[in-house]
């Protein structure tokens, strides 16, 4: 069985967190991530984050630590290790290159979004855990 390295930013601004959208032309369509990406050859799962935060959002974060990781299997021969990291944004705009939207939500908005299933222990561990991420970023 494959495991496919991947990460995702737990992005927090402004007392809210970031969610993304998955676009009609990505697997899972419609369903709700922590942006990211997977991890290439030879990279940190860090180094990873940020390029693809860049790529994908077009801003520089900074991490600040990293999540609890989880394992989802997708099917027989193919299980995600998603590994999330609390991160702030430091700058640059936002500008979607593959999500079809964006929004910053509380956690209290948490349960109203569909969430892409290897995403849903990392969303139940942000909620949880709100006080103490949210002091960090």
């Amino acid at each position: 069985m494959k495991i496919i390295p991947v990460t995702c930013a737990i992005l927090i601004h402004q007392n809210k967190f970031l969610a993304a959208k998955r676009s009609s032309n990505m697997s899972l369509a419609g369903f709700w991530e922590f942006p990211g990406g997977k991890v290439e050859e030879g990279e940190s799962p860090e180094t990873c984050l940020i390029r693809e935060i860049k790529e994908e959002l077009g801003i520089v974060i900074r991490i600040i630590e990293p999540m609890t990781p989880s394992v989802y299997s997708y099917s027989e021969d193919k299980n995600i290790q998603l590994f999330p990291f609390l991160c702030s944004w430091e700058s640059g705009e936002i500008n979607l290159a593959e999500h079809e939207k964006i929004v910053w939500i509380t956690t209290n908005e948490i349960n109203d979004l569909t969430w892409a299933p290897a995403d849903i222990p990392i969303a139940k561990e942000l909620s949880e855990n709100w006080q103490v991420f949210r002091s960090k970023a």
